[in-house]
Order: structure tokens, then C-alpha cells, then sequence
């Protein structure tokens, strides 16, 4: 009798440590992006590699469309260890250190290819520095896409933005990127672009086709100037912390499943989704301006000293990323 109790215990702990060897630790993973979408898509697809290279032992849970709030609340709780993965904006990683908001600098770089090159090789370990300090690991590159000027008019120079109400989310460098080019800055939360501009209050509303197209801007502002003033970076990011209290097995697994995204691909794939709805613009009767290359040169002519100003505001910071840049357009090329 004594026996068989004994072996009862024994199969007790037998089994427990086999649901512990098989347990899985979730990681939730917030972001504002709707689930079928790329970045839904991207978002699986981390997930899919990390429990892969996890071996199961890593789930990552996705909240998507803001379940978890907004992108600066999340990326908060994430430095605190609260959340343990999210999908960012580098604007949200720049309410951290704000320094590394240099790192999309507007009309910075030559060619997205010569951007996707500086980010994976040059720019990485920096901004993953600088965020680790503050909590946050930087995982790897994500995208937004790129920004346009959308109005009711063509804006196919610099002399054509002169005086206009331009509509902007607040901050020192939408701000001074659109005074250098002539125009009027006036505050506008994305919430209000679409009313803002049939009422008049702005002429010109910078945005992505991503942003344009599903919220109806485009009825109200049905002209695309494709001035490319911004290339948006994103990022995913993961909890220092929480990476932290990982085995060091599955901190590899979390690591190596970052490495297999690159900036040149996940570009590709949200680039592939603009042309969708630049094509669902012109045939819903939208009109889209090429700005004509020497007229990019002439708005680009204008940004060096905005560039300056905004590295200056860093001191040494800004000073050594503003370096990071220029060396690896150097090395990049065109």
C-alpha cells in the first residue's frame, strides 16, 4: 500500500514537470494595425517564427485596432514590463529616447532601397542602445509607408506649397519641416483631417494612402501630389524586462526570430499594398501629380539646414546619429 502511494506521488510529479516542460508563456503584443491588413500579416508571421524557433514554449498574443490603447500608452507599459511586445511607430519609441526621432528625419535619404540598407546596417545597434536603456529592445524594423501631399489642388513645386494651410500633428520637426518649405502649420489630430480640410480650416493634409484612402479623405481631398516628403520607419519591440526573465534559450529563440525580417522586405510588402488603393484612388476618379524630378530636388535643396537644426537640438546625441546617416548613405549608395 505504502508502495503504491509512493508511485502515485511519483506520477503526480512526473506529470507536473511534463505540463511545466510544456507550458507556454504568452506574449502579448499590442498595436494599432486592423489584423487583415500587412501588418496583420507581419504581425502573424513574428509570431509563427517565434513559436517555431521557441519550440513552442513562446505564444504571441496579438491585440490589434488599439485594443490595448494608444501606441504611446502601450509602448509606456511596455518599458515598465506591462506589455510584452508591440508594433510601433518610431515616433513612440522617441517618447522614450527622444533622440532616435532623428532616425526619420523627412526627406533624409536618396531612395528607400538606400534607407532600408542605412537601417539594417548602420542604424540597429544604435537605436537598440538607446531604447534598452529605457526598457525597451528594440527587435526589429517594421514600415508605415510613404507620405504624400493629398489637397484639392496639384502641389507640383515648392512654390505651389507657399502659404498654404498645411495640416499636421504636433511636434518640433512637422513643424519646422513645413515652415522651411513655405508653408503654414496648422494642428490637426488625424480624427479631424477629414473635416478640417471641407471646412476650409487646412489646403493640404500630408499623410500615407494607408491613412487616405479608408478614411475617406480622399472624397474631400481628391488630389495626390506624390512629393514623397517622409519615409516612415516603424519598429518591433519587445519589453527589456520581460526579455530579461526569459530563459536564455528562449531569449535566442525571440532574437532569431527578429533577424529573419528585414527592412528591404517588409518595405516591399507595404509598398505592394499603396499600389492597391493608389489604384482603388484613380478608379474611384482621383487624380495622382508625379512631381517632376528636378521639382523633388528643389523641395530636397531646401532640407539641409532644417536637418542641421533638428541634430542640434540633440547636442552629442544627435550629433553622432546625424554621423551614423551620413556614413551609411556613403556606404549604402543611391
Amino acid at each position: 500500500m505504502k508502495f503504491l502511494k509512493t508511485m502515485a506521488t511519483v506520477g503526480v510529479f512526473a506529470m507536473a514537470s511534463m505540463t511545466a516542460a510544456h507550458a507556454e508563456t504568452v506574449l502579448k503584443l499590442a498595436t494599432a494595425a486592423p489584423e487583415k491588413t500587412p501588418w496583420g500579416a507581419q504581425i502573424i508571421r513574428l509570431a509563427e517564427a517565434i513559436a517555431t524557433e521557441s519550440e513552442g514554449r513562446l505564444k504571441v498574443e496579438p491585440y490589434f485596432n488599439s485594443q490595448l490603447g494608444t501606441e504611446n500608452d502601450t509602448m509606456a507599459q511596455l518599458a515598465r514590463g506591462r506589455i510584452e511586445m508591440g508594433l510601433f511607430t518610431v515616433n513612440a519609441g522617441a517618447q522614450q529616447a527622444p533622440e532616435i526621432g532623428l532616425m526619420q528625419l523627412y526627406g533624409y535619404y536618396d531612395s528607400n532601397d538606400q534607407r532600408a540598407c542605412v537601417q539594417d546596417n548602420h542604424l540597429t545597434d544604435e537605436i537598440r542602445a538607446r531604447l534598452s536603456s529605457k526598457g525597451v529592445y528594440f527587435g526589429t524594423w517594421a514600415e508605415v509607408g510613404n507620405g504624400y501631399l493629398v489637397s484639392d489642388r496639384e502641389i507640383a513645386s515648392p512654390d505651389d506649397l507657399k502659404g498654404l494651410k498645411i495640416g499636421i500633428s504636433v511636434n518640433r520637426i512637422n513643424t519646422e519641416y513645413w515652415k522651411t518649405l513655405g508653408a503654414n502649420p496648422v494642428p490637426v489630430s488625424p480624427g479631424e483631417a477629414a473635416s478640417s480640410a471641407s471646412t476650409g480650416l487646412i489646403d493640404v493634409y500630408p499623410t500615407v494612402y494607408t491613412f487616405y484612402i479608408p478614411s475617406g479623405l480622399n472624397k474631400v481631398y481628391p488630389v495626390v501630389s506624390e512629393y514623397n516628403y517622409s519615409n516612415g520607419p516603424a519598429m518591433f519591440a519587445m519589453s527589456q524586462r520581460v526579455l530579461e526573465r526569459l530563459s536564455e534559450e528562449d531569449q535566442a529563440a525571440v532574437k532569431r526570430a527578429f533577424a529573419q525580417f528585414s527592412s528591404k522586405a517588409v518595405m516591399d510588402e507595404i509598398f505592394a499594398f499603396e499600389d492597391v488603393l493608389r489604384g482603388m484612388h484613380t478608379q474611384s476618379g482621383g487624380s495622382i501629380i508625379e512631381v517632376p524630378a528636378e521639382q523633388v530636388a528643389a523641395f530636397r535643396e531646401k532640407l539641409p539646414p532644417f536637418w542641421a537644426a533638428m541634430a542640434a537640438d540633440y547636442g552629442e546625441d544627435g550629433a553622432k546619429i546625424i554621423k551614423l546617416m551620413e556614413e551609411g548613405k556613403a556606404a549604402c549608395g543611391k
